[in-house]
């Protein structure tokens, strides 16, 4: 085998080990106020690598504020959390931290929001708030942003959810305006 046959060899290895991706297996389903812990790969986030993150789920009702926080475990880690509508079974090596993939529409992202919750390392820890558009169900996905290195390390995540705010019933509404009017006619008059 000559040299160029053997580089080639090696990059088809590689490229093969890199592309044995497997489909998204959620880790479990969130509970308000309950934190979950997980292990995530360094730079898995930042880079794209759905097989080093955390996939989670939970249900949502339209109109609720749910909030996510993420806290270190080990210095070494800079999380990173990407927020979705929807589930999948996509596979992994479609993943992207910052738009729609496998069927899941892209809400938004969250990444040093806050400072970290122990030992300071690279960037602060994820915190935010989003508003669902819609019901059903939302997958959120930890994993790693601009770490020390691309080694795994722990993270504890919490979901909050504050009720959704009720929208004034339709009646309420057009009476509302029809008392308006009978004021504006009077001064008019």
């Amino acid at each position: 085998m000559n040299m160029r046959q053997c580089v080639v060899a090696a990059a088809f290895a590689v490229a093969s080990a890199c592309s044995s991706a497997a489909p998204v297996a959620y880790e479990g389903v969130l509970s308000p106020s309950v934190p979950v812990t997980g292990q995530v790969g360094g730079f898995s986030w930042f880079l794209d690598m759905g097989a080093g993150v955390d996939y989670w789920q939970f249900p949502g009702v339209a109109g609720q504020t749910v909030s996510f926080t993420v806290d270190r475990l080990n210095g070494n880690l800079d999380p990173g959390l990407s927020f979705y509508s929807g589930t999948t079974s996509a596979d992994t090596s479609q993943f992207s931290a910052s738009g729609n993939w496998g069927g899941l529409t892209f809400i938004g992202s969250l990444d040093d929001e806050r400072p970290p919750s122990m030992t300071p390392g690279l960037g602060g820890d994820p915190s935010g708030s989003f508003v669902l558009a819609s019901s059903g169900n939302y997958t959120v996905v930890v994993g790693g942003g601009n770490s020390t290195d691309a080694g795994s390390y722990p993270y504890r995540l919490t979901l909050a959810l504050a009720a959704p705010i009720p929208e004034p019933p339709v009646w309420a509404m057009v009476a509302l305006g029809l008392a308006g009017l009978r004021c504006w006619r009077r001064r008019r008059g």
